[in-house]
């Protein structure tokens, strides 16, 4: 995990001023266009962290729901569903990052 943790710079988003930031999450969750290179560096940074994050919880979710589901409790679906909405945010957050990866490599050439 320290490795992990040590490849995550968030250096460009931290510098941000709030209003950037704000651009920074609507760049990544959404789409924006015409966006400046130091939002899409930052939502670059961002994404990484955001990706990293949500497999972690995904993994979790996936731990509770095996456990619940062992017990027989009437929280599972609960678990199933929690389950399906971070897997649809994490294939979201996966494919904004990819498409981010791409503005950036056709805005600095």
């Amino acid at each position: 995990m320290l490795v992990i943790v040590g490849a995550v710079k968030l250096d460009h988003y931290r510098s941000c001023t709030w209003r950037e930031k704000r651009q920074v999450l609507d760049l990544f969750w959404r789409t924006q266009s015409n966006p400046d290179q130091l939002i899409v560096t930052s939502a670059l940074e961002y994404g990484y962290y955001a990706v990293i994050c949500l497999e972690v919880v995904l993994v979790e979710i996936a731990t509770i729901a095996v456990v619940i589901f062992g017990h027989g409790s009437s929280l599972a679906w609960w678990a199933l569903v929690a389950e399906a909405l971070v897997m649809f945010a994490t294939w979201w957050a996966v494919v904004r990052y990819r498409a981010l990866k791409v503005v950036d490599a056709t805005s600095s050439s």
